[in-house]
């Protein structure tokens, strides 16, 4: 098991506020069956909320203001290679509450192509785990998403990615959801767009 750490040795963000990734190996893991059981159920709210796309309910009830939503890409090198010293990352989003409620309101507009006929949306919330921080309510996340978009008969895009949540309890008792870090697994996206939340 990973030693106890305090919150002042978690990873800054680096540059544009980017979140960077967790060590797990550092972070002790939850075994308070109560706990754990609160941030499933966060992460299952938020799962019930955008697929049926109650997109301003997902920002009020899960997501805090200080919220960073970060969504990554990275080139898959030869474990030999040598000659670049370029980031393997690439960001596909990195957005702030400002900036998701930017989407929220352009699909609310009725202005998206997309919304008519409506999209389908089915997500799976898996091999969650929940660390420690050393902050009394707060905790990092790390799960597994399958998310399912379905448009007409014959549209149907899958997603799958690997996220790094920190959560942190708010002002009204409530986990909020601070920070997001999306491993995106495709080089290449394969469906028709990534304007989902992932």
């Amino acid at each position: 098991m990973g030693k106890h750490i305090a919150a002042s040795t978690l990873p800054a963000p680096t540059a544009r506020n980017v979140p960077a990734p967790f060590d797990f190996n550092r972070l002790e893991r939850c075994v308070d069956d109560s706990s754990c059981r609160e941030v499933e159920r966060l992460l299952y709210l938020e799962a019930r909320l955008l697929d049926t796309e109650q997109f301003s309910e997902w920002m009020e009830q899960v997501l805090d203001p200080g919220i960073r939503y970060v969504v990554i890409s990275r080139e898959l090198r030869y474990r030999k290679e040598r000659r670049y010293d370029a980031p393997t990352e690439m960001f596909l989003f990195n957005d702030d509450l400002t900036f998701l409620k930017a989407r929220v309101d352009q699909f609310n507009s009725g202005m998206q192509w997309r919304t008519d006929p409506p999209e389908r949306y089915r997500r799976l919330v898996s091999n969650v785990e929940v660390f420690l921080t050393g902050t009394d309510g707060e905790r990092v996340v790390r799960s597994n998403v399958l998310a399912q978009r379905s448009r007409r008969a014959y549209e149907v895009d899958q997603f799958i990615c690997c996220r790094e949540d920190l959560v942190r309890r708010g002002p009204a008792g409530g986990l909020r959801l601070v920070q997001r870090r999306i491993d995106f697994d495709e080089r290449s996206i394969a469906g028709r767009n990534l304007l989902l939340f992932l």
